[in-house]
């Protein structure tokens, strides 16, 4: 427990600070608000409305006054309205998160499934053939962008053999497969960019785990190769890939805005860009804030899951 309380405590500051910071970014665009709301307006020119709506928003208050009304707003759970459409932007943020969060699982979840054995293999094959051509591959895919990756994905796949849609959403009342076949190509493009990651920190630790005297000894007892590296290899070598793929999620949180773009998905980071190109400010905020909050405890759940691995983490922690 003093572990985690001592995480918990410097990741507390990373919030406020990507907050007010992204507060602050927002701020400094170029444009106003109050002109993309009366951008059809013939009064857009009213000095008396112009100064009305600043104040109906809160916009003629000092930056740091409106952080710190709007942090109030958000600890009562109030995370305020769009300035341009007037929808209460929880609703909006419902409404978009399903779609990211299921794009962000199905693509890690293959990233992981294709990585894991893979890994596993270049290291127990270390400096064989299947092991070199393994990591080339690896090393193509890392020098390929994901817009590239995608954009291939969608020509191949959506308009020569028309097999998937190019674009697009169909939630899940629609049907299952109607849902999933919308995500299979932008999984397909954000999971493969993951996997050379995952697959080499793997395969750096479990080549180390395999030189232990303890790996020496279960193989002297006779047991069979499968055994040794799933039962006693495994675990021990996942430490950093655990820490490498909390980072990876906080990457993804704000790479899906481009994928989420290019297969026109409409999640939080689609979201995002449509916000920003209206300098709606506070929708933008609740955004950034949404992804410090699961970037946070993204973090806090490696560090749980280091302490559950491996108990010497929490006596370290405690001093012993």
């Amino acid at each position: 427990m003093a572990y985690l309380r001592k995480r918990l405590f410097h990741l507390i500051p990373v919030f406020f600070l990507v907050t007010f910071a992204s507060f602050a970014l927002v701020d400094l665009l170029p444009g106003d608000v109050v002109d993309t709301i009366l951008a059809d307006d013939e009064a857009a020119d009213d000095p008396e409305l112009r100064r009305q709506i600043e104040i109906d928003l809160g916009l003629d208050k000092p930056l740091v006054v409106r952080y710190v009304i709007w942090l109030g707003n958000l600890v009562q759970g109030d995370l305020g309205r769009s300035y341009i459409t007037g929808k209460k932007i929880s609703d909006l943020l419902a409404q978009r998160i399903p779609v990211t969060v299921q794009l962000m699982v199905m693509s890690l979840t293959f990233a992981l499934l294709l990585a894991i054995p893979l890994g596993i293999l270049s290291a127990f094959r270390s400096n064989r053939p299947v092991d070199r051509w393994i990591s080339a591959v690896a090393f193509g895919i890392v020098a390929t962008p994901t817009f590239v990756t995608a954009i291939v994905f969608i020509w191949v796949f959506a308009v020569l053999l028309q097999l998937l849609p190019a674009a697009g959403h169909a939630p899940l009342f629609f049907g299952f497969w109607e849902n999933m076949k919308h995500f299979i190509l932008p999984m397909l493009a954000i999971g493969l960019s993951e996997v050379p990651i995952f697959l080499r920190v793997l395969r750096v630790d479990m080549i180390t785990t395999l030189q232990e005297d303890y790996i020496a000894l279960a193989k002297a007892k006779g047991m069979s190769n499968m055994y040794i590296l799933f039962r006693h290899a495994l675990r021990p070598s996942l430490f950093t890939l655990i820490t490498v793929l909390g980072l990876q999620v906080g990457r993804l949180i704000s790479g899906l805005v481009i994928s989420e773009n290019i297969f026109a998905l409409p999640g939080i980071g689609k979201l995002l860009i449509d916000s920003i190109d209206a300098r709606d400010v506070l929708v933008v905020q609740a955004i950034v804030t949404i992804s410090a909050i699961a970037y946070v405890g993204i973090n806090l759940t490696v560090d749980i899951l280091y302490a559950v691995l491996d108990p010497r983490v929490n006596r370290r922690a405690e001093g012993h």
